[in-house]
């Protein structure tokens, strides 16, 4: 992956030296060929504009980027945002098998279902369950605390899928856990993104192989050509074990996420830990994944057994998990939040550190908040990316304009949960962004809490993080200076294409 990166910016590099020269020595062609660049543009904008499905706001941004900078955005345009990912015959008979024996598992289904509850249910395919309970981990250190306990006591399986895998001591921790378990014969399955794990040695993974652990990297970028492959990321943390417990939340692997890091003073993060019925949804997540990664006949097969999807109960906590990527036909996972935050009555909490809604997003939650229902969103007072903060600058007069409470967390730290809670009874918690990419670009899943003590935590927490913050009032963002104006609006045209 590093080296085909490489080659991608040796080709665009030597691109741009040649027309250098060209303008140097030639400067007569010069006008005929940014002519060409420019012509080329304008029919690939008209292309997007037509015949791209995505929504307005990733047009627009690709648009401006072709007309502003015709050679990079050629260049960019045709080596990240070619939507070539699918499933093919193989992966997708695959998964649809596994689907439906999973539909066909002897779960205890919900009879009783509130009115937002069966909508779900309806959009998704997916049951709502009882029987689980659900342990809300607030930081990096409770959450791998949990996880490295869990996978201690793993006895069948280990299934772990990440974004972000970084090569430091907490991801040789992970590592020396799994070659031990493996070593007692546990089956383990290890996946991660081939962007967002771009670092990770082939070493690392080598040590993993060795001990016979599986190995499957999401989309790998293995030559210049499936570079275009980049753009689109499987953003999902999932781990099951045994088929019993399930994680699945807002953290990656790497000692940020523990707070060990020198850019923030502390890290704000939260996990779910998932004990009963509905493990057996989380599990279907990961190996939707693994088959599509896998690519072979009959690879769903091994998986249909009850050492798999065993269906224990433990507690009477109701949820589903939701789940759903560029693949799908539609965006469940944007289309599930978007039922939930119409059902509020009285409230809707969000936190986010990357808050760019797409129009859809952004007319509900005005149109909402002008209903007299209290929205509050906290969004990071200091950002990991300047174009993602920035672009959430973008859209914080149309908020709070709209009555919308708009807080940003402390400034010295970074707030990276993504929870949403609904009239302090239902709450999501995954590793869906509230932006354009995680609805419309990433595979993301999610998991929707519909009764249980967790939902009271994750309001707790909630209530914490605003003292953490600071309110942003119309006043403040009268008197903001025009250079910081126009950052805001050009990083948010351009932050749907991150």
């Amino acid at each position: 992956m590093n080296q085909t990166v490489r080659q991608f910016c040796i080709i665009l590099f030597v691109t741009l030296l040649t027309l250098g020269t060209i303008f140097i020595f030639f400067p007569q062609f010069m006008l005929i060929i940014f002519t060409l660049f420019e012509l080329l543009s304008i029919l690939l904008s008209i292309y997007i504009v037509f015949r791209r499905t995505d929504v307005t706001s990733v047009k627009i941004a690709w648009v401006l980027t072709l007309y502003f900078v015709p050679i990079v955005g050629l260049f960019l345009y045709l080596f990240f945002g070619r939507k070539n990912l699918k499933s093919n015959a193989i992966q997708k008979r695959e998964q649809e098998a596994l689907i439906y024996y999973v539909q066909n598992l002897e779960t205890k289904d919900l009879e009783h279902l509130s009115n937002v509850e069966e909508k779900n249910k309806q959009l998704s395919g997916k049951a709502v369950l009882g029987g689980n309970r659900f342990d809300v981990l607030t930081d990096g250190e409770e959450t791998f605390t949990a996880i490295f306990s869990a996978l201690n006591k793993a006895e069948h399986h280990i299934h772990l899928f990440y974004f972000i895998i970084k090569e430091d001591e907490l991801a040789d921790k992970l590592r020396n856990i799994l070659i031990r378990k493996a070593a007692e014969g546990v089956q383990v399955r290890f996946g991660v993104d081939g962007l967002g794990s771009v670092k990770l040695s082939d070493e690392y993974l080598d040590s993993l192989k060795a001990a016979q652990i599986e190995v499957e990297i999401f989309n790998p970028i293995r030559s210049f050509y499936h570079i275009a492959r980049a753009n689109w990321r499987n953003h999902r943390k999932v781990i099951v074990i045994d088929g019993k417990v399930g994680f699945t939340g807002g953290l990656n692997v790497g000692n940020e996420y523990l707070g060990i890091t020198s850019k923030f003073s502390h890290w704000r993060d939260t996990h779910l830990q998932v004990t009963g019925a509905l493990v057996t949804e989380l599990q279907e997540a990961f190996l939707y994944d693994w088959l599509y990664m896998k690519n072979s006949h009959g690879s769903a097969s091994e998986f249909m057994t009850e050492d798999y999807f065993p269906i224990i109960e433990e507690g009477n906590d109701e949820g589903q998990v939701i789940y759903g990527g560029p693949y799908d036909q539609e965006r469940v996972v944007r289309d599930v939040l978007f039922n939930l935050m119409d059902s509020a009555t009285e409230k809707i909490s969000i936190a986010s550190p990357y808050f760019v809604p797409d129009d859809e997003m952004l007319a509900l939650l005005r149109r909402v908040a002008r209903n007299g229902i209290k929205v509050e969103i906290i969004i990071p007072g200091k950002g990991d990316r300047k174009l993602s903060y920035y672009g959430n600058d973008f859209y914080l007069e149309a908020l709070v304009s709209a009555g919308i409470h708009v807080y940003k967390y402390d400034n010295t730290a970074f707030l990276h949960c993504k929870i949403m809670i609904i009239d302090e009874k239902v709450a999501t918690i995954g590793s869906t962004n509230f932006d354009i990419r995680s609805f419309d670009i990433n595979h993301e899943v999610s998991a929707i809490l519909y009764s249980g003590q967790a939902i009271q935590k994750l309001t707790a927490d909630f209530k914490k993080d605003k003292i953490n913050a600071r309110k942003i009032t119309a006043l403040e963002l009268a008197q903001r200076s025009t250079w910081q104006k126009i950052k805001g609006k050009i990083c948010g045209l351009f932050a749907p294409l991150l």
